[in-house]
């Protein structure tokens, strides 16, 4: 408090302007504990209606590996992440997971057909779908065009994310067929 005081003391004598106590101290907040990345997605993504771009917010639940191999795995982890986020299943989220080997049809087919399982049948909501390989554009077409995933789609490969994170979308540059993604996490240490 010394230092307090002695500013108050300095500015009432440089300055004519009056000094009010407010009563009430300033408390740390959430934003005080976050970080902000930039993320550029890779080029085979998938946007149902790009008009619906930007987007800010959603919030992320990160399935990890379990897209692989394990479609009803996937499936219950997708729901899981719904009830964590205190989510209903056809609201706007962004469902993060993890690719490695192979795009065969079979494995791509399996994982959407999980995904479908798991969120709402009618749909108005956008979903994101964020991948860290490089499956966008070829799930989300499976998705969207072939299985009939209803209500808007976004997918985006390139993309590394946790739980936790929200994300912000922002409008398709083209050319090269991108777009930016903002991803705000919490920190904890």
């Amino acid at each position: 408090m010394p230092l307090a005081r002695a500013m108050i003391k300095e500015l009432t004598t440089r300055a004519k302007l009056p000094l009010i106590d407010p009563g009430q101290r300033i408390r740390a907040t959430v934003i005080g504990a976050s970080q902000f990345t930039i993320q550029v997605s890779g080029k085979t993504i998938y946007l149902s209606d790009p008009s619906m771009l930007p987007v800010h917010g959603v919030p992320v639940m990160h399935v990890g590996r379990t897209a692989e191999d394990h479609p009803e795995k996937l499936t219950e982890a997708i729901r899981q992440g719904f009830i964590g986020l205190d989510l209903e299943p056809d609201a706007r989220a962004a469902i993060a997971f993890s690719w490695q080997g192979d795009p065969s049809f079979e494995r791509l087919a399996a994982t959407s057909k999980a995904i479908i399982a798991a969120v709402a049948k009618k749909r108005s909501e956008p979903l994101f779908l964020m991948i860290d390989g490089d499956i966008g554009r070829t799930i989300g077409r499976l998705l969207h065009e072939e299985l009939g995933l209803p209500g808007p789609l976004v997918s985006i490969d390139g993309v590394q994310l946790q739980d936790l994170d929200y994300v912000d979308v922002g409008e398709l540059m083209s050319p090269p067929g991108v777009v930016p993604v903002v991803i705000k996490s919490l920190l904890f240490s």
